[in-house]
């Protein structure tokens, strides 16, 4: 049958044999019938492709939804997680088993991991599942758009834009973009700290995840290094009377700008800095220990994913990891600070999180959802000043007297930046 270029596209021999390879090995509509395939090329990213229609006898099998960034055994896959239980998905699938056609699937032909499944999904994964789910039930042809020859950086961006719906979680897309620019090693700290599982990748979606996600990790580290600088610039005695303001990293399409720069600065070795695996470890502990402690005592606290997860609450893990490099010059307070905060039979999770949910301070609207719930500026500035005053003495716990005395010491320093008013 006959291969041949667009007439926009800039030809190349390399592919038209992959191509070539392609149709020898698959057996689609075109070749059937014998009318001409078409190489195009994506305008932008210079990556080619054809359009074809393949049967579901015949793609079924081939079709690999774990599709990876890197052909190799340390990549996991790019994409996001499938939704099997949803009732969108279900349809489809009921659709699918009854004859229904599906178009625009996006795969990668790829023979460098998993030769048996060579058509990598990277745009259309439920629809692919449901047309493996109709096998034996319908044989329809399915519309397919066929890369090849694609360089990781192209695979990257045909990765974003084929999930780029409103379905897709930021989770995604940074799990990608931290991979393609900076590799695995923020995985594998999360793995050392404790926050993944040994072979566990992170969340496509934090929403139907009690794990760690890129941007809870990149804001963990930024603000360590952030607090760490700002702490350089303080004395000891005027560690207290200031306003911390904790950052949390962008997430999405768009890279973090301070993650990139800690990153260019450091490159690599950041993932072997002592005091930072240390502070990952301790937090890692502070988190355990407020998880099991929900868990665990369910008739003396209610068993919520809230308060389960408190320490990875934006506004938890920012503020925390800030006021652990703001200390790292303070050992005697970064000490106690690294102390997890003592449980009793009023409070039994570290961090008190029926009670921090039901703090409201005088100068609080009536709206004011608690402490610690929110990711906004406020609520990070107000958790800041509730672990730097944990830290003053020996006394560990975060009851209502000490969460009082934080708060009334943000608002009091903010009243006074503003002085007299008429």
């Amino acid at each position: 049958m006959e291969i041949k270029f667009d007439r926009k596209v800039k030809e190349d021999t390399n592919i038209k044999g992959r191509v070539s390879e392609f149709l020898d090995k698959l057996v689609t509509l075109e070749k059937e019938i014998n009318i001409p395939v078409i190489i195009f090329q994506d305008g932008k990213s210079g990556s080619y492709y054809i359009k074809c229609s393949i049967s579901t006898s015949v793609v079924s099998d081939i079709l690999d939804l774990e599709a990876k960034l890197e052909p190799n055994q340390e990549s996991f896959k790019a994409n996001r997680d499938l939704l099997l239980d949803h009732n969108t998905y279900i349809k489809m699938a009921k659709d699918a088993q009854n004859g229904r056609e599906f178009n625009d699937i996006i795969v990668e032909y790829n023979l460098e991991y998993k030769p048996g499944k060579p058509l990598k999904v990277w745009g259309g994964q439920h629809r692919s599942k449901a047309i493996q789910e109709s096998q034996g039930k319908a044989n329809r042809y399915h519309g397919f758009k066929v890369f090849f020859g694609l360089t990781k950086k192209e695979r990257t961006e045909i990765a974003l834009i084929s999930n780029t719906n409103i379905a897709v979680s930021n989770d995604t897309f940074d799990r990608i973009q931290e991979e393609t620019f900076y590799g695995d090693g923020l995985r594998k700290w999360c793995q050392n700290i404790g926050f993944l599982n040994k072979n566990e990748n992170f969340p496509s979606q934090r929403s139907k995840s009690e794990k760690i996600t890129v941007k809870l990790a990149r804001s963990f580290i930024v603000n360590f290094y952030l607090g760490k600088e700002k702490g350089k610039t303080l004395r000891a005695t005027e560690l207290d009377g200031n306003i911390y303001e904790p950052y949390i990293s962008e997430t999405g399409i768009t890279l973090d700008s301070k993650y990139q720069e800690i990153w260019e600065k450091m490159g690599s070795s950041i993932w072997r800095k002592k005091d930072l695996v240390e502070t990952g470890k301790t937090f890692y502990k502070l988190h355990n220990a407020q998880y099991k402690g929900v868990k665990e005592n369910p008739r003396k606290i209610r068993n919520r994913k809230a308060f389960r997860n408190k320490a990875l609450i934006e506004s938890v893990i920012t503020s925390w990891s800030y006021v652990a490099g703001l200390l790292q010059d303070y050992k005697a307070r970064l000490k106690r600070h690294y102390l997890v905060p003592k449980t009793s039979g009023k409070i039994p999770a570290p961090l008190n999180a029926e009670e921090m949910s039901r703090f409201h301070h005088d100068q609080d609207p009536p709206t004011y959802r608690g402490l610690g719930a929110r990711s906004s500026l406020k609520d990070r500035q107000r958790m800041a000043q509730v672990f730097l005053a944990k830290t003053i003495d020996d006394n560990n716990v975060l009851d209502r007297k000490l969460l009082n005395k934080a708060v009334s010491q943000v608002i009091g320093i903010q009243a006074l930046k503003k002085g007299y008013t008429e």
